[in-house]
């Protein structure tokens, strides 16, 4: 394999941003957890409340990511 054709690049393109959007969801999950877990925060209300429901952001985020992240595996081997 000597260069990369086109193909090749945008699916290295497409790997590289579906990484960096599940990555970006995860971080963001991980700040919202912690929140939740500060005592101070959970004062005065009950353990049911805190539950924390799914949100569709994060849902469609990881949707997202991981469609790209496996359309660019599948573009790359394609090419190969």
């Amino acid at each position: 394999m000597d260069i990369l054709v086109i193909e090749q690049v945008w699916a290295i393109v497409l790997f590289l941003l579906g990484a960096f959007v599940l990555n970006t969801c995860s971080r963001l999950e991980r700040k919202e957890q912690e929140f939740l877990k500060d005592p101070r925060n959970r004062y005065g209300k009950r353990k049911s409340d805190m539950v924390k429901p799914k949100t569709l952001r994060g849902t469609l985020m990881t949707l997202t990511g991981t469609g790209l992240c496996l359309s660019g595996m599948i573009l790359f081997v394609m090419h190969v």
